[in-house]
């Protein structure tokens, strides 16, 4: 079965951090990515959230995002935290999805093919998630994003290197 919808409209690269700080000044130093938006997640979620902080930047028109979690909360991405304090890892690729009757159908279409659903939910009114377990094929997750009103305010506020 073919799936329509996998790899279009790819705009995100997301990795799996140890220590969100030092990946970003080791992607300064080494790549040139200066300007974050930094998410304190425990702040914004509350206690006991499985992601510690996000980073997320644009170097043109695609965005970086690095990803720090609890190490000791059970979630998709405690099996990717690197070795190293600095290190990156690379977890999914994100996909945006224009629409609701869109991104149902996507999240249809790689259930069928055989890719089950890793972990699905809301960031508040900016946006809806769909991760798909590619892994075994891809060595990553693939990451549906639709955006709701709210997500292009949303995603304006992230700086561009």
């Amino acid at each position: 079965m073919s799936i329509p919808v996998l790899f279009k409209q790819h705009f995100q690269i997301a990795y799996v951090v140890r220590n969100l700080d030092a990946a970003r000044a080791r992607l300064a130093r080494e790549f040139g990515i200066i300007e974050w938006d930094v998410m304190d997640m425990t702040a914004l979620m509350g206690p006991g959230h499985a992601t510690r902080f996000i980073g997320n930047s644009f170097v043109g028109d695609m965005m970086i995002e690095l990803i720090e979690p609890d190490p000791a909360s059970e979630s998709i991405y405690r099996d990717w935290i690197p070795d190293a304090e600095d290190g990156v890892r690379l977890h999914h690729l994100g996909f945006l999805v224009h629409s609701d009757a869109d991104f149902r159908a996507a999240i249809a279409q790689l259930g069928a093919a055989g890719y089950p659903t890793a972990v699905a939910g809301s960031f508040g009114d900016a946006l809806d998630y769909h991760y798909a377990d590619t892994t075994a094929l891809l060595g990553h997750y693939y990451e549906l994003i639709h955006l709701k009103p709210a997500g292009e305010q949303f995603f304006a506020r992230i700086p561009r290197n």
